[in-house]
């Protein structure tokens, strides 16, 4: 299909807040525009502070970075020793297992339970060479929030010099009042990483700027690391406005659950499996790949573009993101269509 010819493309494909960036950040860039001419402070040390005094942790325990895939990065190339080992569930971030190749580092994939990562697998992977287990909640791509039972019951049975990276990067959309506080947590078990973002709830997804929470020895091997200005001057002026919209944030986390419920209820009516999400994105999967394939394909020809799962490890499934309403009436309307016309 040529893109050029459809003036209307509905992209569903990569969990953007698609109702825009936090207007505070808007107006933030715009008075801060002069400043471009500078380089960004070393380590990105005001927005550090800012970050911290909203979780009320030191400053020393907050690392910023450009995307949580350069803490992954690092994480991955600097802390694990090729002798050693990580845990990835089999279906998760899929940059998880991109960066352990390229590191060379070993993955041993841990099994999921009715599309949710499940504890008891990892523990049976886990052993004296595992140094780091990587957990995504909400997960990516399933939507699944890995419990506080979960974690604790993790957290408990694999050594402290293990890494447990807790990659929080959808938790603003999660609705469920069960949902871990994993920085209360963290102050028990200091081998507990949590990773958050600016690309998600915030709208903030091209500017690339994310952010751990660790105990401060940790937190100085990342900044040890890094290499210099990662995270551009115009990335942290629009993350500090940004973290301060807690309205922005609070109106897009109850849009999308209105939303995810409202795709998800008429989806499930059309007879569409569906896991259960707490995100900003539906797991969608199918008896077989030509079944995918021809709902994906079909999606692809009227200009929605959604993200098949091969990648991420399941070769029957896709994932589409929440949009916005007028945009979800039209997937709704699409794929209404396909069931018919199968």
């Amino acid at each position: 299909m040529d893109f050029n010819e459809i003036k209307n493309i509905i992209k569903l494909s990569q969990n953007e807040n698609l109702l825009g960036p936090s207007p505070k950040a808007c107006k933030a860039i715009l008075e801060n525009s002069i400043k471009m001419f500078q380089y960004p402070e070393p380590h990105s040390a005001t927005l550090q502070s800012k970050i911290a005094s909203k979780y009320q942790v030191e400053a020393k325990n907050v690392f910023v970075c450009a995307g949580l895939t350069e803490a992954l990065d690092i994480l991955i190339r600097n802390f694990i020793d090729k002798s050693e080992n990580i845990i990835i569930p089999k279906l998760s971030f899929v940059a998880y297992k991109l960066l352990a190749k390229v590191f060379g580092i070993e993955v041993r994939f841990s099994e999921m339970e009715d599309y949710k990562i499940d504890v008891n697998s990892i523990l049976n992977q886990y052993n004296n060479n595992t140094k780091a287990i990587l957990i995504a909640s909400p997960n990516n791509p399933t939507g699944t929030v890995f419990s506080e039972t979960d974690l604790l019951k993790l957290l408990d049975h694999i050594s402290p010099n293990t890494y447990l990276v807790l990659d929080e990067a959808y938790g603003e959309y999660a609705t469920r009042e069960s949902y871990p506080n994993a920085l209360a947590i963290q102050k028990k078990y200091p081998n507990l990483i949590v990773m958050r973002t600016f690309s998600k709830i915030y709208g903030l997804a091209g500017l690339r700027v994310g952010y751990a929470i660790a105990n401060s020895e940790i937190i100085e091997k990342f900044e040890y690391f890094q290499a210099p200005f990662t995270v551009n001057q115009m990335a942290s002026v629009a993350a500090m406005a940004a973290i301060d919209d807690e309205d922005y944030v609070a109106e897009s986390s109850f849009i999308n659950k209105k939303e995810r419920d409202i795709l998800f209820s008429e989806l499930t009516k059309l007879g569409y499996n569906i896991v259960p999400s707490e995100s900003n994105f539906l797991f969608l999967h199918f008896h077989t790949q030509n079944e995918r394939d021809r709902i994906s394909d079909s999606l692809n020809s009227k200009g929605v573009i959604v993200r098949n799962m091969d990648a991420f490890g399941d070769e029957k499934a896709l994932r589409i993101s929440v949009g916005r309403p007028e945009m979800n009436k039209t997937v709704l309307n699409y794929l209404k269509t396909d069931l018919i016309n199968a």
